[in-house]
């Protein structure tokens, strides 16, 4: 008898519709009570301009000051509130703006006329020591750390590895791998969304995406029940610059002796449209290194030593392109449309020399050759809309759509000049993959100090690939198939979750708790090797923080999370790498989702223009999705893969110093690292020991438009099964200048001039091998470059929030 199969959106328009109906059932209750209006109109008493997203809170007259009713005010200025009939107090707040409070009746007679309310611009003096309306490079809001990328002049000409330096709880190694409160998995959003750009390679995505772009990086250890449970480490958001009023925009472009990038941005309003699109791209020189590998067996084996030694020349080119367009349907209802569009390649070659030791015989030389093309083509769009309701701005009703679409086209040649003769690979690989997210968020304000969300959330994803391996022993013959190494699968997965948040307050206490659950099906088919992935699991992911403000300067913030993430589709391929026949590589099919159990505590101190926190971290995963490689003496083989084997425990404390002052900003910090990993399966294989970062960073203005800034330090990563490397020193001096009324910044930027070359150091051992390797990389970098800014930023495109899947592996 044939098996119907079902349509696998089919428990979306049952169970997700379901739930639109209950959040939506909130609106009509709102609707349903008829009440006094009080609306008006807001204006500049300067430019005599209407104002809009402006503030306006209606008060209770008494010692409590209770809000009843909030909204913002329109672009045409004019704003609209509801409540009972009373006396209250009615106020105005804008950035850049005197507070305004009037005292006002509310009764039951409609208003023949609409008032007019007239803000005051404040006076840009610079008497004080601390810049009025200047931010903190680095601060803190309730569950992450903001770093004000706009307020690093140095920043213009960098790009986000090199940024992430700076930033606490964040490290970066020599060969600009990131760890997140030394965990090298968590998720890397743009303006709140998951995207193809850095889902597919997030170090090189990191690299080539420029710092002119980017307005501020806020890093979450602590993610809400809001955020998908995936992100073991945290999630990383990216916010871009974006503009309102008229026009503005920016063209930058940098280059290097090692690489070059170039980017142009606008963004433009008109009445109630909003649009503004980015574009850059970036790319290197053929940058060049030096690589080296010892292998040396703990065990007898069939040799003793085997020592590989070559050149490696890399070439990267990547662009991206960003559109995001908003549309202000009414004061209460927003609907955002966006669409990127990306892609680039990576090309490699490799040459080395390997020279085998056995004890009775000749030592054996071979040549080993290989080329690597990756192209990386991809594209998103989405919508969201965002409904607000009358009388109470803070409360509100969002759906979203999502969908990412991204291909990888890979070849992979090699030659093995062996003394008993050559051995010919080809591996070709073609990937596409594909993301659909639909999403729908409820705010509900039930007092002023107590808040309900709640949402649901569809993730349906859908992978195909193709890859086949050919050799041959002479160049002059066809290649052969490797038929037991070549494949094509599918690969399915969909997570349906729903999510329910409660913040409160009793007396200075502040609470946040929320539960989320997530119910996965995985359904992989690996054709050619006839191997099946079927998984069918729910998680349960409980959210507790709680946070007390001391005094006004000091603020306490304690938090537990549950978190776990799910492998993605490169790690669970069972296609075997094997170019270099003694090294070879594969995935596993059989991986499921890890978890990991964080614990923190924050302590942050405001002193005037002095920011200080220090922040205590301990995290559990006993079934962490790790790499690991295994020896074989008999054939002397090295194979390395994937399994939930690895057992992590780590404790963590980060220090930040951070000064504003009126010429000069400046800061200290850093972070120490305990941890202990481990083999579950093979307990010989572990590490442990310290790790982390100390840094320190300027910037000082002079002789008027002139600047002067640098930053230093040292980082280590965490320990880890494999690959465990050395302390990796950075530093670099910036001098620059802003002119035609800060129209034009140019800068040149002094980076780790002292050394032309750094060698990065890693090792791999247990009882039975040691593998120690060496890679020697350019070091010393010189770049100059130039920011042009037209146009006039005030305000932000709009309040969106965005859809975000913080759930897959970065590899």
């Amino acid at each position: 008898m044939k098996k119907t199969k079902t349509c696998p959106l089919y428990p979306l328009t049952t169970n997700f519709f379901v739930i639109m109906m209950l959040l939506s059932f909130f609106g009509s209750i709102a609707k349903a009570q008829v009440k006094p209006r009080l609306q008006g109109l807001v204006k500049d008493s300067t430019s005599q301009e209407l104002l809009s997203f402006v503030t306006i809170s209606l008060l209770k007259n008494d010692s409590a000051k209770t809000v009843v009713a909030s909204a913002l005010s329109d672009s045409t200025g004019r704003f609209v509130l509801q409540a009972d009939s009373g006396t209250y107090l009615l106020s105005f707040n804008l950035f850049g703006y005197h507070k305004l409070v009037k005292s006002i009746k509310v009764g039951q007679n409609a208003q023949d006329h609409l008032p007019l309310y007239v803000l005051q611009p404040m006076s840009n003096q610079l008497k004080q020591v601390l810049i009025t309306g200047r931010k903190q490079l680095i601060s803190q809001d309730k569950d992450k750390l903001v770093y004000n990328v706009e307020q690093d002049v140095a920043a213009k000409g960098e790009n986000l590895t090199e940024i992430f330096r700076k930033i606490p709880m964040l490290s970066v190694d020599g060969e600009g791998n990131v760890q997140l409160n030394g965990q090298t998995n968590y998720k890397v959003l743009l303006n709140g969304r998951e995207t193809a750009m850095f889902a597919a390679n997030t170090k090189d995505a990191l690299r080539g995406f420029p710092g002119v772009v980017v307005s501020k990086i806020e890093v979450i250890t602590n993610p809400s029940a809001k955020y998908d449970a995936e992100g073991v480490g945290g999630l990383i958001n990216i916010i871009t610059k974006k503009g309102i009023m008229g026009y503005n925009g920016f063209f930058s472009a940098y280059y290097s002796n090692l690489n070059y990038q170039t980017s142009t941005n606008l963004s433009a309003r008109s009445g109630k449209f909003a649009i503004t699109g980015t574009y850059f791209l970036s790319g290197n020189h053929n940058n060049k290194a030096d690589v080296t590998s010892l292998t040396l067996p703990l065990q007898p084996s069939v040799y003793q030593s085997r020592f590989l030694e070559g050149e490696r020349t890399t070439n990267r080119f990547s662009n991206d392109g960003n559109l995001e367009m908003s549309y202000n349907i009414d004061t209460l209802q927003t609907i955002v449309a966006y669409a990127n569009v990306g892609g680039g390649h990576n090309k490699s070659r490799f040459a080395q020399n390997i020279t085998t030791e056995f004890a009775n015989a000749t030592p054996q030389h071979d040549f080993f050759t290989q080329h690597i093309r990756n192209n990386i083509p991809s594209f998103g769009v989405g919508s969201d809309f965002i409904k607000k309701f009358k009388g109470n701005a803070n409360r509100e009703l969002s759906f979203r759509f999502n969908g990412q679409f991204s291909k990888n086209d890979g070849l992979n040649t090699s030659l093995m000049a062996m003394a008993n003769g050559n051995l010919f690979r080809q591996n070709d690989s073609y990937s596409k993959n594909r993301e659909y997210t639909l999403q729908s968020d409820y705010i509900e304000p039930l007092t002023q100090s107590t808040r309900l969300e709640m949402g649901a959330k569809f993730i349906f994803r859908d992978a195909n690939a193709t890859y086949q391996s050919l050799s041959r022993t002479n160049e002059n013959d066809p290649f052969q198939p490797d038929y037991s190494n070549s494949n094509s699968f599918a690969y399915k997965q969909q997570v349906y979750s729903g999510y329910g948040s409660l913040s409160f307050s009793l007396n200075k206490l502040n609470f946040r708790t929320g539960l989320r659950l997530e119910h996965t099906t995985v359904d992989g088919d690996f054709f050619s090797s006839n191997t099946n992935v079927k998984q069918n699991y729910t998680s349960l992911i409980p959210d507790f923080s709680m946070n007390t403000k001391l005094s006004d300067k000091y603020t306490m913030v304690f938090g537990y999370t549950k978190r776990l993430q799910r492998p993605y589709i490169n790690a669970l391929n069972p296609f075997v790498n094997n170019n270099d026949p003694l090294n070879i590589s594969f995935g596993n099919p059989n991986l499921s989702a890890q978890t990991i159990h964080s614990l923190s505590l924050q302590n942050r101190l405001l002193l005037g223009p002095v920011f200080m926190s220090l922040i205590l971290n301990a995290s559990y995963t006993g079934n962490m999705i790790v790499q690991y490689t295994t020896f074989n003496e008999v054939n002397g083989i090295s194979t390395t893969q994937y399994g939930n084997l690895g057992k992590n425990r780590e404790v963590s404390a980060t220090f930040t110093f951070a000064a504003n002052l009126q010429k000069l900003r400046s800061g200290f910090g850093g972070t120490v690292r305990y941890n202990k990993i481990e083999n579950t399966a093979m307990p010989t294989q572990q590490e442990q020991g310290f790790s982390g970062q100390i840094y320190g960073f300027f910037s000082y203005s002079f002789y008027k438009s002139f600047f002067l800034s640098g930053n230093g330090g040292v980082s280590r990563s965490a320990y880890a099964l494999m690959n465990t490397v050395n302390a990796f020193p950075y530093y670099q001096v910036n001098i620059g200048a802003e002119l035609f009324d800060k129209k034009l910044t140019a800068s040149i930027n002094f980076n780790r001039f002292f050394k032309k070359w750094f060698t990065a150091n890693a090792y791999t051992e247990d009882a039975n091998f040691r593998t120690a390797s060496t890679t020697t990389t350019p070091y010393r970098v010189i770049y100059m470059g130039f920011t042009y800014n037209f146009g006039k930023l005030k305000e932000n495109l709009s309040k969106k929030k965005g859809v975000t899947n913080d759930d897959l592996i970065n590899n």
